[in-house]
């Protein structure tokens, strides 16, 4: 079940990327336009890192007390979480210290 979260957040962050690169690209700076758009491509962030942060700790925990053996599928999903986990969390640490 972790990793179904974890594949659906990843699918969710993907989404709010090309959404906010696509905005920036094809909107100009002076139209109200783009900071719409860049607010709305914040939701599917927010609901990709619920369900990314939360199911790739407990896999983690579950991989490293457990130790099963992983298809490369599993492997790939964990790196995934791991990645956007950890920008998540170095992102909140220099939001606090700044």
């Amino acid at each position: 079940m972790a990793l179904l979260s974890i594949s659906v957040g990843v699918a969710f962050f993907a989404v709010a990327i090309i959404w906010v690169g696509f905005s920036a690209i094809f909107s100009q700076m002076e139209n109200l336009g783009l900071a719409y758009n860049l607010i709305l491509g914040m939701f599917p962030a927010f609901i990709g890192l619920v369900l990314i942060v939360p199911s790739t700790l407990y896999r983690t925990a579950f991989v490293f007390a457990q130790k099963p053996e992983q298809t490369l599928k599993e492997k790939v999903s964990l790196s995934l979480g791991l990645f956007i986990t950890l920008l998540c969390f170095s992102t909140l640490i220099k939001l606090i210290y700044t």
